[in-house]
């Protein structure tokens, strides 16, 4: 089971794409497709709210352990070199490249775009990702496509075997009441074990819950591990008092103030201190305020791009976290490329 973001600009393909990859769900400001064959289960998420505002992009990368960065025969442009960005900052390493409707380029068009894409993702977690020519039309390339995935699936595997004995979280996507059944919630399992009958807290809102029933693809299950996409039936909790981006778990930070240590993005105009920014984590979402920057140990009023340095937020509201988790601190106010910072909390 893996979760796939198809992530790219307006007429970059990825929605056709999505569509040929499974079959359609939920829509939103992101759309889901659901594909399911004998052991293989993915679910296919496309920000269909972006470009035109950089949530539905940060939820579907945070809803997913591969990306495919969808690129047409026009090549870069700047949604798609804002999609690389934020795939780098937030350290997202599983992805592939894909060259949509290479029906309508001839084989030199699709070298010449392979090798300038491959030029811009130098330097960035995507630097080693495969470049594969598709078309939906002619469906040239969606088998390579697919084993592409499928080997991706392998080793996300073997990774998340390794996050299985880890304590329980489940990151929250959507939320609603069932009749005969109440709070349901669906979300992606991505450390740990969730069990049947588990008693665990809903954060930020710090609410007790029992899991009543787990279920995946319709399925009853008695378990659900690391990288599991699960409903879950909760006691203890309305549906409508749990939000995309809750965090169900045993232990987790909640703060409305926090220290993050951040790379500044070189294709940004850098942070300064009384600034305010929008910060995305775990596919929660809210405005912050830098109130201070620290460059190896001493307190300055900016970072520029390409800094490494600390930054002092305070947060609109209460948001949750744990030691590792990634941040990306956004400029919604900028034309083109608004994410201006990838950021880590270390205890």
């Amino acid at each position: 089971m893996v979760s796939i973001a198809v992530i790219g600009g307006e007429g970059s393909g990825r929605s056709s794409l999505a569509s040929k990859l499974g079959k359609k769900g939920n829509t939103s400001d992101i759309t889901m497709y659901d594909f399911a064959k004998g052991d293989q289960i993915l679910t296919i998420i496309d920000p269909s709210g972006y470009p035109v505002s950089p949530k539905p992009l940060t939820t579907a990368l945070g809803m997913s352990e591969i990306a495919l960065l969808c690129i047409p025969p026009a090549g870069m442009d700047a949604a798609a070199g804002e999609c690389v960005i934020a795939v780098d900052q937030l350290g997202l390493e599983y992805g592939i490249v894909v060259q949509t409707m290479s029906d309508r380029s001839n084989p030199y068009e699709l070298e010449e775009n392979a090798n300038n894409i491959r030029s811009f993702l130098q330097g960035t977690t995507a630097r080693d990702w495969d470049i594969i020519p598709v078309s939906t039309t002619t469906f040239e390339g969606m088998e390579q496509l697919k084993e592409a995935i499928n080997e991706l699936d392998r080793e996300i595997t073997v990774h998340n075997l390794k996050m299985a004995d880890k304590s329980p979280r489940v990151v929250v996507d959507h939320s609603f009441n069932v009749k005969g059944i109440g709070s349901v919630i669906l979300g992606r399992v991505i450390q740990g074990t969730v069990h049947k009958h588990d008693k665990l807290t809903i954060y930020p809102i710090n609410q007790v819950i029992e899991i009543r029933n787990i279920q995946m693809q319709d399925v009853d299950k008695e378990s659900a591990g690391p990288g599991s996409r699960v409903g879950l039936s909760l006691k203890g909790v309305q549906a409508k008092d749990v939000d995309r981006g809750n965090i169900i778990s045993s232990d987790e930070t909640t703060a409305k103030d926090i220290e993050l240590e951040c790379i500044v993005s070189k294709f940004s105009s850098g942070l300064a201190v009384g600034s305010t920014l929008h910060m995305y984590v775990n596919l929660q979402s809210t405005p912050v305020k830098i109130t201070g920057i620290t460059i190896d140990g001493q307190d300055v009023g900016e970072a520029r791009a390409g800094n490494t340095c600390k930054v002092s937020l305070s947060i609109g509201e209460e948001v949750s976290f744990c030691s590792g988790d990634m941040f990306l601190l956004t400029d919604l106010n900028q034309p083109k490329q608004r994410f201006i910072a990838g950021c880590k909390y270390n205890i």
